[in-house]
């Protein structure tokens, strides 16, 4: 019988070093396990042996996959298969006395969802078998089955719909493409809606400031997606999909391998939704009718000493929201919004002969126009953007101890225009950054700082300091304090808020907004009913030295924009538990509180449409013979604080929503190629009872539809079938 749990070590930088594999490796003899020194470890010509503390660390060899064999007098051989992707992943490796194999019983299960057990950081990774449990159509709706990342609608005519992580919204996580900037700018409000999920193989979550080596901007956490590979995605994927509002999407993707070192890949992306939806009978439409393109182009080359990855992105999205169209008036409310977007993007690495140090360049331009239409304002934007980051890897003496040395230039060029206001942002930035990192037996330690030069704001320093301590073989504590910051675009930032009649109060100048977080996180791997069990408890505060916030308690008429100083504060903990009741089920648990605070109304309180307490349950069941595929999720929103809760209607008079249950199911059915699945939205049929104020006045200043505290449409039953066509062995 043999085991072993490979554990993933995201590093942030497509070249971090040498084609390296790490590992540690133990031995199990009457049920104790101890680190194993000299055990072998081989693959082709390659052999070396762990040390005293049960580490090695063995470079790959330049044609994969092939088989990793460890080994040591006594105990059984293991053999772990590595392909091209695994280069940066560690791995724990248990070898089991030969004498002892008839007693031993261990399964091995990857989970789709879990704790990076490696990383300083907090880092969560979202696998391609957790995206399956629900339709996963888009960016905005991969998060809907994870309970660290909250989805929300922003308002009831423009079909937006936006991220929160620690309690804030999305405009402060700071969000990469494999480590390239990604949805910045103009396109953050709607981009998640034009990226479709299929694109996607994994997602990594890091909560509170990440590395510097990734930007200044990372304030409540980084999320990075990683799209999929040329060398390892499908040969073929075709994904199509049809929900009972009419809603319709096709994915197409397939890689081509050229040679032994060219590879490419192409993506393609289309929905629609054609139909105009009222079934509240407010004479708007619940769902904006829609047509979005996207397609992607990527390509990589893996030399010897050299290797590179290059594409370009662009999409198209447009959005028609507002009144009806057979609504009976001369000038209608409309609530539009087109987006064009076109991206290059590049990542060059050089590997030097010498052991552990690389050089890696990561480049980006993106060009993004946006135009759209509130009742009787218009809205536009026009974004430039050039980035660079360069990055020095290295280490001293020994791989313990290691650094990484850079810096990053940003040319942005921004213009933005609401009614009669106009904002242009001609901006250079460039960054300065160094980080060490000490690996040790129990404890890894990262100290890193950067120091940003921006024109016309002030200089910025901003250290940060991550520490994970292995208190056993399976718990793991961690603790990590940063300091982070962001370059606020008001308008954009803010597209839900001109779905009001009231006017808008905004500062004449741009401030930066700076913010510490720390936090503190506990992870333990068990076994429960002799099957494996985790369990993950964070507290992560945030406090802003400078923050924007949107008051829009103080006036009946007008939304105030202040920069507020040392007064806004966010404290979030969750715990989640993940067991395995039976060898074909999974059950997760989850609870969050969240308290996100600042002065409204001259009161320091609950930012309003935020609730204090989520809760989540998914339950997850594979059959034996892995055809059927079945998965529930249950989510509870508690009340949360209605901002101007003595305005507008009777139906809208009160302070606090009430508590809001929603629902989620799929059920998959698999054949070698093909997989059907049929699922549905929003099981308990939750609608917001007149959702706009003043419907029928949508040019009045008592307008608003943006106190949306739960789904503006009931049940959405959908179905969906995908086609997937794998490379021939000798093309891996």
């Amino acid at each position: 019988m043999k085991y072993f749990t490979v554990l993933l070590f995201f590093m942030g930088s497509i070249l971090n070093s040498n084609a390296q594999l790490k590992g540690k490796i133990f031995g199990i003899e009457n049920g104790m396990s101890k680190p194993m020194q000299k055990a072998k470890v081989n693959i082709q010509q390659t052999n070396t042996f762990s040390n005293e503390h049960g580490e090695f660390e063995i470079i790959l060899p330049k044609i994969l996959p092939d088989t990793l064999y460890i080994s040591f007098p006594g105990y059984v051989t293991e053999k772990v298969f590595v392909t091209k992707e695994d280069r940066y992943i560690g791995l724990e490796i248990y070898l089991f006395k030969e004498n002892e194999l008839e007693e031993v019983i261990v399964e091995f299960k990857r989970d789709s969802k879990g704790v990076n057990r490696l990383s300083p950081h907090l880092l969560e990774n979202l696998g391609e078998d957790e995206f399956r449990k629900a339709a996963c159509c888009n960016l905005s709706e991969s998060f809907e089955t994870n309970a660290t990342v909250d989805v929300n609608i922003t308002d009831a005519v423009s079909g937006a719909k936006k991220i929160q992580l620690l309690g804030l919204d999305g405009i402060y996580t700071q969000f990469q493409m494999e480590n390239i900037p990604f949805l910045t700018g103009l396109e953050s409000s709607f981009g998640m809606n034009s990226i479709p999920g299929t694109w996607v193989e994994s997602i990594q979550i890091t909560k509170g400031t990440g590395s510097v080596v990734n930007g200044y901007e990372s304030m409540a956490g980084l999320i990075n997606i990683e799209m999929r590979k040329p060398t390892t995605t499908h040969r073929l994927f075709v994904n199509s999909y049809f929900n009972s509002f009419g809603r319709t999407e096709l994915n197409v993707h397939g890689g081509q391998i050229i040679n032994d070192k060219w590879s490419t890949a192409s993506f393609a992306h289309g929905s629609t939704l054609p139909f105009e939806i009222d079934q509240n009978k407010d004479q708007f439409r619940d769902l904006p009718l829609f047509n979005s393109a996207a397609f992607m182009n990527r390509w990589q080359y893996d030399g010897k000493r050299f290797e590179t990855r290059f594409g370009v992105l662009a999409y198209a999205d447009d959005r028609i929201g507002g009144q009806l169209s057979t609504v009976d008036s001369i000038v209608k409310y409309k609530a539009n919004n087109s987006n064009r977007h076109i991206e290059a993007f590049a990542k060059t690495g050089f590997i030097f002969k010498k052991q552990g140090h690389s050089l890696g360049i990561i480049y980006q331009f993106k060009h993004h126009e946006q135009f759209g239409v509130f009742g009787l304002n218009s809205n536009s934007g026009k974004e430039n953007r050039g980035y660079v980051n360069v990055i020095y890897d290295g280490i001293i003496k020994k791989t313990i101890y290691k650094y990484r040395l850079g810096v990053n230039g940003i040319a942005h060029d921004l213009e933005q225009n609401y009614g009669s206001i106009n904002r242009k942002r001609d901006l250079r930035t460039v960054g300065l950054f160094g980080e060490f990192t000490y690996s040790g037996i129990r404890s890894v330690l990262v100290i890193g700082a950067r120091f940003d030069l921006v024109d016309q704001f002030k200089h910025i320093f901003s250290p940060r300091l991550h520490y994970k301590y292995k208190v056993t073989e399976k718990t793991d504590l961690r603790f990590t304090i940063g300091k982070a910051w962001r370059l606020p675009t008001v308008f954009q930032d803010n597209v839900s808020l001109m779905a009001t009649g009231r006017t808008w109060n905004v500062p004449l100048n741009d401030e930066q907004e700076i913010m510490w977080n720390s936090g503190i996180s506990v992870s333990n791997s068990f076994k429960l009913w002799n099957r494996a069990a985790s369990w993950t408890t964070d507290f992560y505060q945030t406090f802003f030295t400078n923050q924007l916030v949107i008051d829009r308690d103080r006036d009946i008429n007008l939304i105030y924009f202040e920069y507020q100083k040392n007064t806004g504060s966010t404290s979030v903990l969750q715990t989640e538990l993940s067991v395995m009741p039976s060898k074909v089920f999974t059950l997760r648990l989850a609870y969050k509180f969240l308290a996100v605070r600042a002065r409204y109304n001259g009161i320091i309180q609950q930012q309003a449409m935020q609730p204090k307490n989520r809760i989540l349950v998914n339950l997850a069941y594979q059959s034996r013979n892995k055809k059927w595929d079945f998965d529930a999720t249950v989510s509870m929103i508690s009340p949360m604080r209605m901002y101007g809760g003595h305005l507008g209607n009777a139906s809208q008079h009160m302070e606090f929503s009430p508590w809001i249950p929603m629902g989620l199911t799929q059920i998959t059915y698999s054949l070698k190629r093909i997989n059907f699945y049929i699922g549905a939205e929003n099981l308990f049929n939750v609608k917001q009872e007149n959702p706009i104020i003043e419907a029928e006045n949508p040019f009045s200043t008592s307008f608003d539809a943006t106190r949306i505290y739960a789904p503006i449409t009931g049940v959405v039953i959908y179905i969906g079938l995908r086609l997937e066509l794998t490379r021939k062995k000798e093309e891996k």
